[in-house]
């Protein structure tokens, strides 16, 4: 072929090709039930690998740097030179109902008291599946032990394995989870939930229909230190088991290893009772078993220390945050009060993100309800709602925030400062709009590739950002109320 007629026919393919880049929409166009194709614009074509993704140099400077700086506070209680303190990490600033900086002030003095009275205290991370695997959680526990002292992971569920940056559960077969997430229970009055969302037994099929068969049941569970977390969560001195509903007595014994610590008995009770257990050395193999004909509702166990300050993980897959009412009011009550638990941080949104509404006010409300539900019964109980993350789909071949991802995050945040609750906004921390492409494409990749969850260096960052911000106001707190 002569080369007139290739350039001919180049031209030809090129000029058709223009004209349909501008005819048919950018978008996929359906041909048939889930297959449909997409015609690349001729923007795409040529500035290929030019996508104008957010620019993260501030957030990749707080993974190169720590927070030891913000760490002021002396063993004794005392402030060493707090008008030298100048706090260099914090991206973005906690927000506050009416500019009132105050609001977590019950929380500090509670902070400030304990490192005097040795009292323990409990901080509740609840949050969707962004929190699973102990993600960012992890970090405000080291950071908060290391400053205010306490060691141990805090509650957890009693009865399914549990992999953890620093523990690692692992359980028998027999055992059966009841979340509020799933079917069971789904219409039932009694909300039978605790604070974690979900109750364990085990034992199968109907209630009690292996107490009536007379048939002795055998249930374990096992927790063993990793010592991968640098922090004291594999630590721990104390063991409360929290039960009710039941009907007939339950053996429960205690193992380092294969060494016998304590056996007990669970007593029959229609309320909420506890098991304890001290320990003088962390067993290195803790294993607990179960022994009777019946099993009582568990709804957690809590490995901890008697003083110090303790950072529970409570994920709860699925959830968006609305389903605080379905929980048990007395139960959630009455172990908040038994843990001191002083602060809540609240974590949600991802779930709210697919249905990529236009108007959200339903959303506002309905977490409004859930905070003021948590606030009345929880009279001085501090809130910290931490705003959704950025999250992507993909637009041919390049990434872009979800459209409503802004409109949730402004629902989250009216309905936290309507509540009197605290907001931190974690979308602008990680460096807003189309920012989620820059953490999955990092040199060193901080969110894992369905651009929506953040990894484990991710939710390091994430830790670091979040206690940076808390740990200033504290700090000013201390500074205008010198002890």
């Amino acid at each position: 072929m002569k080369p007139i007629r290739i350039f001919l026919l180049l031209f030809i393919v090129f000029f058709f090709y223009g004209i349909l880049s501008i005819v048919i929409p950018n978008h996929d166009l359906k041909v048939t039930k889930g297959f449909s194709v997409r015609f690349p614009s001729l923007k795409n074509v040529f500035q290929y690998g030019n996508n104008e993704y957010a620019d993260i140099a501030s957030v990749l400077q707080q993974k190169r740097s720590d927070t030891d700086s913000l760490v002021r506070i002396a063993k004794t209680g005392t402030v060493k030179n707090p008008d030298s303190i100048r706090i260099k990490l914090v991206s973005q600033p906690l927000d506050y109902p009416g500019n009132d900086n105050t609001v977590l002030y019950p929380f500090f003095r509670e902070l400030e008291e304990s490192l005097v009275n040795k009292q323990g205290i409990h901080i509740f991370h609840y949050g969707d599946s962004q929190l699973e695997g102990d993600r960012i959680t992890d970090y405000l526990r080291s950071r908060f032990q290391a400053e205010f002292g306490g060691s141990g992971p805090g509650i957890l569920p009693l009865g399914e394995e549990d992999y953890r940056i620093a523990l690692l559960a692992s359980v028998s077969g027999n055992w059966q989870k009841y979340n509020l997430m799933g079917t069971k229970y789904k219409d039932q009055g009694s909300h039978p939930y605790g604070p974690l969302g979900s109750l364990f037994r085990f034992t199968s099929g109907p209630r009690d229909s292996a107490a009536s068969s007379g048939k002795t049941m055998d249930a374990w569970i096992t927790y063993k230190g990793k010592g991968m977390s640098g922090g004291k969560a594999d630590q721990y001195q104390r063991c409360r088991i929290f039960y009710e509903n039941y009907q007939q007595a339950v053996k429960v014994s205690f193992f380092n290893g294969d060494v016998k610590i304590k056996s007990d008995t669970l007593i029959p009770s229609r309320s909420l009772k506890e098991c304890d257990l001290s320990f003088t050395e962390t067993p290195s193999n803790l294993t607990i078993r179960f022994t009777g004909a019946g099993s009582p509702d568990f709804y957690g166990i809590c490995l901890d220390s008697p003083s110090g300050i303790s950072v529970d993980n409570i994920p709860i897959r699925g959830s968006s945050g609305m389903e605080f009412t379905r929980m048990n009011p007395a139960l959630m009550t009455e172990i908040y009060h038994i843990l001191n638990v002083r602060l809540l941080i609240l974590q949600f949104g991802v779930n709210v993100i697919p249905g990529d509404l236009d108007d959200y006010t339903w959303y506002e409300n309905g977490l409004y309800t859930q905070l003021c539900q948590l606030k009345i019964l929880n009279p001085g109980l501090s809130i910290i709602v931490i705003g959704v993350s950025d999250a992507s789909r993909k637009n041919g071949d390049t990434y872009e925030s979800y459209p409503c991802v802004e409109k949730i995050l402004n629902a989250q945040k009216a309905a936290a400062l309507k509540a009197g609750c605290v907001f931190w906004n974690l979308y602008e921390a990680m460096g807003g709009k189309n920012s989620m492409p820059s953490w999955v494409f990092a040199k060193e990749p901080l969110a894992t590739t369905d651009f929506l969850h953040f990894n484990y260096a991710g939710a390091r960052i994430v830790g670091k950002m979040f206690y940076s911000a808390l740990i200033n106001d504290y700090n000013e707190f201390i500074r205008k109320n010198p002890q």
